[in-house]
Formats: structure tokens, C-alpha cells, sequence
């Protein structure tokens, strides 16, 4: 037959057409062609490939082939892909294939496959998959081979190809799976970890029509709702769905399309128990010729069991996240996976992120005392399992003592496949141990008697100053341990126990002075503070009382009330005019002279804190001087340079305007502070000693000048004249109250008066004609040379300064100062003696 290319064109045309393909009936009807030579022509274009043929039933439909040119398809494929002649010859081969096996295509291009030197490539490939080709079409299976030690997997799909020039051969085409495959090798370690939870279901199968009913059910099915197959079929597949799933299983079945032909999804059921179980199932359509739905098939599992691992693997994950206790995971090598938040925060890490991967090691740190990361898996290898106390020293130095406990995690068989490790943060509890413990101590060791018992008056703890009030020395001894033994040891209690749990029923806490007398003793007294405890519902839950002995402070007490009443009386009686301020600056003492001097009554001003209202007597001239007790010396000197600063004390001279005569009266003061037993100020004393008459015997010291400016007086030597001086003075200085001795200009003892005799217990014969320095205290001696051998430059002034006595045996403040003659020559110098704040007038 003589080929009619025209005729052949006009065949693949109407193919190209109708897609679908056509039969060969259809093919002589629309082209008028003889259905005998239809048939050949499509035998032609089979033969060379251009068409291609489908069964269906007995009929065979022809379709164009979707032809591809080979150089084309070997130049995009990413895959490795081996062109074969029908001897299993290499036609052609792609870069790819070259540079996986590292070969040259000259080296291959018309050798056999079996000789081409391509280690184990043609023992991979089945023989039976490239035979006979006609009848077995493609063909695809997996292949496994190694390169370079390592091992990669192929998916391997031979089709069967027809040439240009007709002639037949393979296309060997190697599809990469290797990354897939170590996926899956991945997925079954992790399987292995869950297989307890998950495990294999039977497959339930089934078939049922656009109309939702079972048209077939396979015996999976019958056995899981318990009902023959007769029952099912007919039944619809909705039925057994849990009511509030129903609308999504319907859904997703009518959802199925060409476009999307297959779904799964998961659902509850009502087993026969009337048990609610999950259900895994992908529902697929099945369609007809015309791509209609004809039926759905759907294969499903039960699921129930892995549902409930999962519920309980996501409790587990979220318990885990949200724990307060730090956990982690790492591989069997120390590298960490997994890190909690608890973790991060107690290793002092911001983000997981900087963690993951890295050695167990890197948390530690050199600084660690005790046990570290090395000792752990040395213990996890050898018994699998840690526990104890670690200290941790976070980067930033803040110390963390934890719990922790590390143990190896194994699978069914046994065998170790991670490590975890658990942290309990106790930083908080150690320091409230190390509180506790330092609070018992102090507790145990306090001098005030502690108590505690129960509601029921039971004896829960008593430290040894409470047993040692009662004589006991361990509460072993006490019977039954109850509070109330103790009280039956005392003779007398005041007040009365029962009156103290009547306050402490009534407003839970009782506080006061306890008087106590145990058998052959005398009375002693306690402060005692007993508080009733409530827990966090209300409930009592314990008592504690505190005893502090205050016998002593009593009879201290009581002696300081004596000698208060005492210096009270003493002040109250002094002829110096006195008062004293506490430490809150209000007055505590007036005495009566200062009220005869003020015109300010006792029970007016004490307890006030506006005393300077009271001193207007003043007039202005100074200020009060407990007001600048406290004033630092250059501030002093600054601010009241009339005022001098004597150790602690300061006193001011000041003459107040009136009296005598209206010449004024010439009064020194004294301020002094008052301290504690341990130096703190508690208070102040100032008084006022009127020196009028000292200062007028002083005066007389110095010669009358006439209104000429000379005296009346022939001169005479400086010696007849002191003496005439000091004959007159002996008597003008008698009556005066202070100590007084007049000195000749080298400082030696010339007269001292009375008072100055007493304190001195020595008469004037003893004392006239010494040296005066030598009752100066050591440390003023050079102020006082000074003073002497300088008269000129402080003719008017005066200095204070300390002197003391052997036979007086104690130190006392003193003012010296210069007179002279009419004519400006030293005669000698005065000694005064500075009273005392508080002393007694010494007459």
C-alpha cells in the first residue's frame, strides 16, 4: 500500500482536535476514509510513536501523542537520566548523569549498560523491566546505590521510548529521593520514641453513593460497629458520625472535585458502647468517563489512641513549657535541644536560640563549687541517673542554688536516646533556711524568754532564758509539754493567766508588765507581749510570747527616781539661778532662783518648749546659751566672739540693765550638755551667777584717776604699792563665794579667800609665795606662760583656762586676768574660779 501522507496529516489533525481521542469507527466516519486503511495508518503512527492507544473494554481509542524531543528533555531534567537502544546500548545521557557518576560521555555513548563501568548501575535495574517493552509499558521502582561511601536512593522509571526511525528503546529516568528517605529514616527513630502511645489500626474501608449510603463495607468495618454487612449496607454514612461533626464530614465529601479528588480529614464516632471514638479518614470521588462522581471510596482508621497521646503529649508539651522547674533535653553527645523557659531564666539566658545546639558544658561555669556538668554524665553513663544540689553562677554573678536531677531517656528496648536534665530553683528556700537557722540561733540565744504553743496550749517551742526563768533545762522535762505546767511553778503571778487569755480571746494579742515569784525566791517582773496568731483562713493557728526580766531596770528604776527627786531637790535649792532642758529641748527643771530672777513660775514653763519667751530679763544682751551648745568652735568664735568654749561648756560674762542702783548686774553664764551612760546628749543645763561684787572688788583693783588724768597719790615703789592693794582687798574678797587668788606679775601666790582655801583644803600660809602654774593643768601651762610673760597684748581681756590641785583631786575651770596701776604698770593678775553647771553654792 502506497503511503498517502495527506491522508496521514489529515488523522493527526482531527486527533489534535478531540483530544479524548477517537475510535477508529469514528475516525472512517468523520474523514470518509476506508475504516481498513484508518487502521493501518494509525498502525504507522503508532509504530513511530505519534499516536497513542487506550482500552476500553474491546474498544481501543487513539489519541496524539504529547511528544517531547529528547535533547530538550535532557537538557531541563533535573533528573539523572540514561537513554538505552532495545540491546540496552547508550544512545544519549544528560549532564546531570555525568556529573553524578564522574564520567565522560564518549566513554559511554554506544557501550552496553552492563560494561559501562558504572559501578553497580546495572545490577540495580531488574532485567524483567526492559524486556519485552511492548507489554509491560513503564515501569518505576526504587534503587539504592553508594558513591564516595555515601549512599543515595533513586526513584527509577523506565518508559519504554520509540525512536525517529521507529526503532525501540528504554529511557532510564533517576529521580534524587535520598533526601526523602533520610526523612523518613528521621520519622521512624521518632515513631520508635511514641510506638507505646501509637499503634497500628486496622483499616476500615468502605464504598457509598452521591447519596451518602453504604454500597459496600469490608469486614474491618463490621467487626469495629459490631453489625453484619446487611445491616450497613443500604445505611447512611452520616449515622454513625458524632452529631457535632457531622456538617464538616459532609462538607469535605461534597467538596471533592476533579480539581481536588481526594480529602482526608478526622472525626468522632458513636462506638456500640455509645463511647465517643476519633476517626482518620480520606474520602476519595471516583468518576465516569464523562468526569461525573459515580461513587465515593473512603479508607479510614481509628485514631482514638493516638488522639488521646496527642491530648496528653500537648498537656505534657504545655506542662513542660509553662513549668516553674527548668527542663531540658540534649542528645546522648550533650548537644541541647530543647530549653524551657524555667531553664532560660534560671541559667540567666535570653533566648533559646543562643543555646540550642551548643554542648551541655558551655553553661557551666569555672566559678562553680561542688558538683558540675562533668560529674553529672559521668554518673548518667555509669548509672543513668543523677540527683543532688548544685550552685550555679550565672554570667552576670548572681548565684542560683538549685535542685537537679538528670536522668537518660530510653526506648521501648531499652536503649538510651537523649538526656534530660530537671532544675528546681531553692535559692529562696536555702535563704530562708540560712534566715531560719540564723533566727533559731538568735531565737535560742536572745536573753529574752520566747514561747510558743499550739491552740490547745500545747507546747510547741521554748527557747533556754524562758526555761531558765522557771528553773527548767529542757522542755523534755516538762509534763505533757503543755504552757500551763509552767504557771503552776510560780507561787504568785500578776495579774492573773486567766486575765491575759481573756484579752487575748477578746482582741488576740495582750501586752504588759508581769510580776512573777517562784518558790523561795523573791518577786521578779517581766515584760511580757503574748500574740495569737492566725492562719490564712482566721483559724488560730499558734501563740508566741515574749518575756523580757526587767527586775533589774525596776530597781534602776526605782534608784533613778530617788536620785532624780534628789538632783531635783539639789537644783530646786541651788542659789544660782538653774534650769535644764531634755533631749526633746523642753524644760524639766526652774528653779526657784530663776524665778525670782525671770518672774517666770516653775508650773508655767516646764514641760515648754518656748522657754526663751522667759529670759527678757536679758534684754538682748546675749543669747540663751543651751540654744548654741552645738555650735562648732568657728561659728561660735564667729558669730558670738564674747562667748568662750571651756571642753564641752561655754559661758558668756554680760551685764543686764537695772538693779544696783541702776549700775547693772554683772552676771556670768554656763551652759553644759548632759550625756548618757554612753555619751549620747540627752539634755542641757544653763545657769547665772550674779559676779557684781566681784566685779566691783575687781574695780577697786584699779586707781581712781582725777579729772586731770593723775592721781592724787605720790609715786612709790610697785612693790609697796601692791602690797597696799592686796592688804585692802583681804577683806572685799572674803565674802565673795567664788575661789579667788591674786597673783604678783611672776605668777606667785600672793592671797586667796576662803572659798579658794576650802577647795584648795589649805590654808593661805601653805599656798602664799607658790608658784601658780603649778596648780594649772599641763596642757593650759603654755597659754597661761603666755598670758604672763605678755601682759601688753590682752591688758583688758581674760582667759579661761583648767586647774586643778593635788589637794583638790579634781580639775576645775578657772579665768585669769591682768590689772595694774594708774600709769598702765602690770601689778598682778586675778584668779577666779568658773562655777560648775549644777554645783552647789559652796558659801
Amino acid at each position: 500500500m502506497i503511503l498517502d501522507q495527506e491522508k496521514i496529516t489529515r488523522i493527526k489533525r482531527l486527533l489534535k482536535s478531540r483530544p479524548k481521542g477517537l475510535t477508529i469507527s469514528d475516525i472512517s466516519q468523520i474523514l470518509k476514509l476506508n475504516r481498513n486503511s484508518v487502521a493501518k495508518y494509525l498502525e504507522i503512527l503508532l509504530i513511530t510513536g505519534q499516536v497513542e492507544v487506550r482500552l476500553y473494554g474491546n474498544a481501543k481509542v487513539y489519541s496524539l501523542s504529547q511528544r517531547v524531543p529528547i535533547s530538550s528533555m535532557l537538557k531541563f531534567a533535573t533528573e539523572l537520566i540514561l537513554i538505552l537502544d532495545s540491546d540496552q546500548k547508550i544512545i544519549d545521557v544528560n549532564d546531570n548523569f555525568l556529573s553524578f557518576f564522574s564520567v565522560q560521555k564518549d566513554s559511554l555513548l554506544g557501550n552496553d549498560i552492563r560494561s559501562a563501568g558504572i559501578p553497580r548501575l546495572a545490577e540495580s535495574i531488574p532485567a524483567e523491566m526492559m524486556t519485552d517493552s511492548g507489554r509491560m509499558g513503564e515501569g518505576k521502582r526504587e534503587i539504592h546505590l553508594t558513591r564516595d561511601g555515601a549512599e543515595y536512593y533513586f526513584a527509577l522509571k523506565i518508559v519504554p521510548t520509540v525512536f525517529d526511525d521507529g526503532s525501540k528503546g528504554f529511557t532510564l529516568i533517576f529521580e534524587d529521593v535520598t533526601l526523602p528517605r533520610l526523612y523518613e529514616q528521621k520519622l521512624e527513630i521518632n515513631e520508635a520514641r511514641y510506638r507505646a502511645i501509637v499503634e497500628d489500626q486496622t483499616e476500615l474501608i468502605c464504598r457509598y453513593n452521591r447519596d451518602l449510603l453504604f454500597t459496600f463495607v469490608n469486614d474491618a468495618i463490621c467487626q469495629y460497629v459490631r453489625l453484619p454487612r446487611e445491616e450497613i449496607i443500604g445505611k447512611d454514612v452520616l449515622s454513625q458520625v458524632y452529631e457535632h461533626d457531622r456538617d464538616i464530614v459532609k462538607k469535605n465529601i461534597l467538596s471533592l472535585s476533579r480539581e481536588r479528588p481526594y480529602l482526608s480529614h478526622e472525626q468522632r464516632v458513636i462506638d456500640p458502647q455509645g463511647n465517643i471514638r476519633w476517626q482518620y479518614w480520606t474520602n476519595r470521588a471516583i468518576f465516569d468517563e464523562s468526569g461525573e462522581i459515580v461513587e465515593y471510596q473512603g479508607v479510614g482508621r481509628d485514631i482514638t489512641e493516638r488522639k488521646h497521646a496527642e491530648e496528653n503529649l500537648l498537656v505534657m508539651n504545655m506542662a513542660i513549657a509553662s513549668s516553674i522547674n527548668g527542663i531540658g533535653l540534649a542528645t546522648l553527645e550533650g548537644k541541647i535541644t530543647y530549653a524551657n523557659a524555667a531553664f532560660l531564666r534560671i541559667f540567666g539566658i535570653d533566648r533559646l536560640e543562643d543555646i540550642l545546639g551548643t554542648h551541655i558544658e558551655t553553661l557551666a561555669n569555672p566559678l562553680n563549687p561542688g558538683p558540675g556538668v562533668k560529674d553529672v554524665l559521668r554518673a548518667l553513663r555509669e548509672r543513668g541517673s543523677w540527683k543532688g544540689e548544685i550552685l550555679l553562677i550565672r554570667k552576670d554573678g548572681t548565684r542560683v542554688h538549685t535542685h537537679h536531677t538528670a536522668n537518660l531517656i530510653r526506648d521501648k528496648n531499652g536503649s538510651p536516646i537523649a538526656m534530660m536534665s530537671s532544675f528546681i530553683d531553692i535559692t529562696e528556700k536555702v535563704e530562708a533556711e540560712r534566715e531560719i537557722r540564723i533566727r533559731n540561733t538568735a531565737i535560742e540565744s536572745a536573753t529574752n524568754g520566747i514561747i510558743i504553743s499550739d491552740p490547745k496550749d500545747r507546747l510547741i517551742y521554748a527557747n533556754k532564758a524562758f526555761l531558765r526563768i522557771f528553773g527548767a533545762k529542757e522542755t523534755d522535762k516538762m509534763p505533757q509539754k503543755y504552757v500551763a505546767d509552767f504557771w503552776k511553778i510560780a507561787e504568785d503571778i500578776v495579774p492573773p493567766i486567766e486575765e491575759i487569755k481573756k484579752s487575748l480571746d477578746a482582741e488576740w494579742k495582750w501586752s504588759g508588765e508581769l510580776r512573777l515569784r517562784l518558790p523561795g525566791e523573791n518577786p521578779r517582773f517581766f515584760q511580757v507581749s503574748v500574740t495569737r496568731v492566725r492562719d490564712t483562713q482566721g483559724a488560730p493557728l499558734c501563740e508566741i510570747g515574749t518575756f523580757m526580766d526587767i527586775t533589774d531596770q525596776k530597781a534602776m528604776e526605782k534608784a533613778l527616781k530617788t536620785t532624780y527627786e534628789k538632783l531635783e531637790d539639789a537644783v530646786e535649792f541651788m542659789p544660782d539661778p538653774t534650769f535644764i532642758i531634755g533631749r526633746d529641748r523642753r524644760v524639766i527643771a526652774w528653779n526657784r532662783a530663776l524665778e525670782t530672777l525671770s518672774g517666770v513660775r516653775r508650773e508655767d514653763i516646764i514641760g515648754s518648749d518656748t522657754y526663751q519667751d522667759a529670759f527678757g530679763f536679758l534684754g538682748g544682751t546675749r543669747p540663751i546659751l543651751v540654744d548654741i551648745l552645738d555650735l562648732p568652735a568657728h561659728e561660735l568664735a564667729k558669730s558670738y566672739p564674747g562667748i568662750r568654749r571651756f571642753k564641752d561648756s561655754i559661758f558668756v560674762e554680760s551685764v543686764i540693765p537695772g538693779g544696783h542702783e541702776g549700775k547693772g548686774i554683772y552676771v556670768w553664764g554656763k551652759a553644759t550638755p548632759l550625756f548618757d551612760r554612753d555619751g549620747n546628749i540627752i539634755g542641757a543645763i544653763e545657769s547665772f551667777r550674779d559676779m557684781s561684787e566681784w566685779r566691783r572688788a575687781k574695780e577697786t583693783l584699779q586707781p581712781q584717776t582725777p579729772m586731770g588724768g593723775t592721781t592724787h597719790q605720790p609715786f612709790e615703789p610697785a612693790e609697796r604699792a601692791g602690797k597696799d592693794e592686796l592688804a585692802f582687798l583681804e577683806c572685799a574678797f572674803d565674802h565673795l563665794k567664788e575661789g579667788v587668788a591674786i597673783l604678783d606679775r611672776k605668777a606667785r601666790i600672793q592671797v586667796v579667800n576662803p572659798p579658794f582655801q576650802a577647795m584648795a583644803k589649805s590654808g593661805e600660809a601653805h599656798l602664799a609665795g607658790r608658784d601658780f602654774l603649778q596648780f594649772c593643768h599641763p596642757d593650759d601651762v603654755p597659754l597661761i606662760r603666755e598670758y604672763i610673760s605678755h601682759p601688753e597684748k590682752e591688758r583688758n581681756g581674760s582667759r579661761i583656762f583648767r586647774m586643778h590641785a593635788a589637794e583638790m583631786g579634781k580639775v576645775m575651770a578657772a579665768e585669769i586676768s591682768a590689772f595694774g596701776d594708774g600709769g598702765g604698770v602690770l601689778s598682778g593678775h586675778f584668779i577666779v574660779t568658773v562655777p560648775q553647771s549644777g554645783e552647789p553654792d559652796q558659801r
